[in-house]
């Protein structure tokens, strides 16, 4: 069984002007030895959230560094 942590980024200027990040955990993904993926979101935690591959194509999200 595997675990990817996820998380989200909060950037910020700290007191000199110098942008920071402050990571936030909010969640794991879990890779079952069966093949099954699932998400569990600490914000809701008694929901299970379940990973299906899919045929259409999705948009791709622009990441901001």
């Amino acid at each position: 069984m595997q675990y990817y942590a996820i998380f989200t980024r909060h950037d910020y200027s700290d007191e000199v002007g110098a942008i920071r990040s402050k990571w936030y955990k909010v969640g794991y993904l879990k890779l079952a030895e069966n093949g099954a993926k699932y998400i569990r979101l600490f914000q809701q935690p008694d929901t299970k959230f379940f990973c299906f591959e899919t045929e259409e194509s999705l948009p791709d999200i622009p990441i901001e560094n």
